[in-house]
Parts: structure tokens; sequence; C-alpha cells
């Protein structure tokens, strides 16, 4: 057997499929900690697209002895055309060729073993940065829909976006998404894909919300200072992983006030939906900047509100124009 300083002779015995967003997604890997990493994070999506899939390649050392990284330390993370780096450090680091939609990461015990750690900083980074880079545009939005018609939420972090999510499905509407939405650029029409299996709130909702102090929480990534709700254990809460793009909703939270809807021209919506928007290469830039021109046509309308109640009265009455 040949010297391997490269490592391509790491055995790597556990093969999973996963369904990321929907698409097809094999991981290889040597250990059983990046299958529970894995399985927290894509265990619960179910394939909703035929395309070649997205191949991870995870090896974790052996030995280590070296302490967790701290909290609110993730890895950086750098690229140039089609490469992606992943850098935490000398022993902790992956590589993306997505283009090849392939990857590969090699991790230290100390960190392999922090399941929600790896699967949101690592395996998360990796998988949705290379599908994004070939089928996706990722909009910060939250995503409810009307007899399959979807009512995008558009807005910063405190915009209110997870709460006025769930307060409008709890009022008959479908939940898809809360904070993360993905436009499919190359569909027959244009559709928002979602991550409807959970809800995730910053400790004071309960202030707002009330009613989730009963249901049971789930741990998130340490550092976030959030939790998380599984959709499936709330009775009667409607959900879909995907739905067609209807109406715009860009919120705009206020001290004080009634719930106002006012409309904004298609332009604007344009410009507002792609400020927020993070560079990619520039191929792939081009055509997020294609799909997004195609999303802003549907009808924009900004959102003043004070209330949460009031705001899913505006939600519901657009829902059921639309």
């Amino acid at each position: 057997m040949p010297p391997d300083p490269l490592g391509y002779a790491e055995p790597l015995p556990f093969q999973e499929r996963y369904y990321p967003a929907g698409f097809p997604l094999l991981l290889r890997t040597n250990s059983r900690d990046i299958l529970t990493a894995a399985e927290h994070g894509w265990g619960e999506f179910r394939p909703l697209y035929e395309t070649t899939p997205i191949e991870l390649r995870v090896l974790v050392r052996r030995n280590g002895a070296e302490p967790p990284p701290a909290a609110s330390e993730g890895p950086v993370y750098r690229a140039q055309g089609h490469l992606l780096a992943l850098v935490l450090g000398a022993e902790n680091f992956a590589l993306c060729d997505l283009d090849r939609g392939f990857g590969f990461a090699w991790l230290s015990p100390g960190v392999a073993q922090h399941h929600l750690y790896t699967g949101f900083h690592f395996l998360d980074g990796m998988a949705y940065t290379c599908l994004c880079h070939r089928y996706l545009t990722p909009i910060h939005a939250a995503c409810v829909a009307y007899h399959g018609a979807g009512l995008l939420l558009v807005g910063d972090s405190g915009a209110g976006k997870s709460s006025l999510a769930w307060a409008s499905a709890r009022a008959g509407l479908t939940y898809v998404c809360d904070d993360a939405a993905w436009l499919l650029r190359d569909g027959v029409e244009p559709t928002i894909i979602g991550k409807p299996q959970r809800l995730r709130f910053q400790p004071d909702i309960f202030e707002i919300l009330p009613e989730l102090e009963a249901l049971p929480r789930l741990e998130t990534v340490p550092g976030k200072r959030s939790f998380e709700i599984r959709t499936a254990g709330v009775p009667g809460l409607a959900t879909a992983a995907r739905c067609r793009p209807a109406a715009i909703v860009f919120l705009a939270r206020q001290v004080s006030g009634p719930a106002e809807l006012e409309s904004l021209e298609p332009e604007v919506a344009h410009r507002r939906l792609a400020t927020a928007q993070v560079t990619w290469e520039p191929r792939v830039w081009a055509e997020q900047e294609v799909s997004l021109g195609r999303l802003a046509g549907c009808p924009a309308w900004e959102l003043r509100y004070s209330s949460l109640p009031g705001a899913v009265v505006r939600i519901r009455e657009l829902a059921e124009t639309l």
C-alpha cells in the first residue's frame, strides 16, 4: 500500500442519503457523531427534486483532546470562483467545489461530538451553499400560504417574521418557513421552498405568545439565544414544504398605530429584495438577480404594524384576495 499523506484511503464506513430543502445529498463519514448531526438538521426533510446528489465527505480524526470551540465562534467562510472554504483552524476545516456539488471536511472529535454546532456551522454551511450555487436564491423571509399561494414576509432580524408566521398559521394559513426561504431559480414557475418542520424563537417571545410555553422546546446551536418548536407536535397546524409566491410583504414594526398595508411598485420591491442579498460568484449572482426580478413581479406591500393581532388580520385579508 503506497503512502497516503492526503488521506484518500481513510475509510468512510457510514453512508446515508438526506434531502435538505428537498434535494438529494449523499453523506459519507467515518463517525456516527456526524450522522447524528445530519439527522438532527436534515432528517425531517423529504425528497422534492430529482437532481444529481450533492456529495459531502466528513472525516473525524481518531484522537484529539482539544476543547470544543466557544459557543459564539464559528468557522470563517471564504470563496473565490467555484471554491468555498470554511476554516475554524488547522484541525477543523471544509472545502467545497460548488460547481461539482462536492465537499469534504476534516473535524476534530472535540467539534464533531457537539452535534448542533457541527450541523449548523459545517454541514448546513456546506450543503446549503452548494444548493444555492446550483439551484436556489436565498431570501431572508418567512412564508405562509393560503390555498397554495404564498406570502413572503420580508424583514430584518427583529421585524417579527417568526411570530407573524406562527400567528398567521394559527389563524388558518399554512406555515412554510419562519426566517429563511429559498426561491427555486429554474422552475417552470417561481417556487418558494421552506423548512416547515420547525419554528425558531427568541426567549422573550413568551411575552407576545404565551401559548408557546406549553409546547416542548428543542435546543438550538449554542450562542444563538433561541429555541425551536417542532411543528409536527402542534395540533391543527398546517404546513407545506413549498408554495407558489403570490405576494411580498415587507414588515415595518412600529411602536404604535394600527396595522396598515401600503402597495409598493415592482422596482421598489426588487430593490429591497436585492439589497438583502449577499455576493456570489458572478454567474450565480446573475442567475439569482434574474430570479429576484421574476419574484418582484408579484404584488408587493409594506405592512406597518404595532400589534401582532392587527398584523394577522391584514395578512389574512390579503391572503384571501390572492
